[in-house]
């Protein structure tokens, strides 16, 4: 009866548990931080028993077998762009441009421009500007009522 660490991390049961002592550990550190930040006591064994833990935590998931990436392309074949019938599907094909190529390609095809940009930026600017004097308007109409209801006290005591 032979017994082997590959069988045991790959068996559900380990990796249920490791996922448990994931959440604990990160739980135990957590809470034993805000203990020590709040100067609360059992602030170090808290950060003592979490920081062993999340140890033991890194210790065992070196055993644990490295994920492999699965080949999508032997399920569907069109993303590696293998039978290829006609031209008009050829040019369908995914390109393969650097991030900052497609970027750059939306901003010309978008028709986004620096100047653009800076009618952005005034247009926001105006906003606070209209925002601010929307402010105004806002104590000048306090100050209108309170001049109103003093004119209308004025006004019965004159009768």
């Amino acid at each position: 009866m032979g017994f082997s660490i590959n069988e045991l991390v790959e068996g559900k049961g380990y990796k249920k548990f490791m996922a448990k002592l994931y959440g604990w550990g990160a739980s135990i550190v957590l809470v034993g931080a805000l203990f020590k930040i709040q100067h609360w006591p059992f602030a170090g064994e808290f950060l003592t028993v979490g920081l062993s833990t999340e140890a033991i935590i890194f210790f065992f998931s070196a055993f644990e077998p490295i994920h492999e990436d699965i080949d999508w392309t032997l399920v569907y074949p069109e993303l590696a762009g293998i039978d290829i019938d006609d031209e008009d599907t050829l040019s369908k094909k995914v390109s393969k441009k650097s991030a900052l190529e497609k970027f750059d390609s939306l901003l010309e095809k978008g028709e986004i421009t620096p100047d653009l940009f800076q009618k952005l930026g005034n247009g926001l600017r105006s906003l606070n500007t209209t925002t601010e004097k929307l402010q105004d308007v806002a104590s000048a109409t306090v100050a209108t009522n309170n001049y109103v209801a003093n004119f209308e006290k004025a006004s019965e005591k004159v009768n």
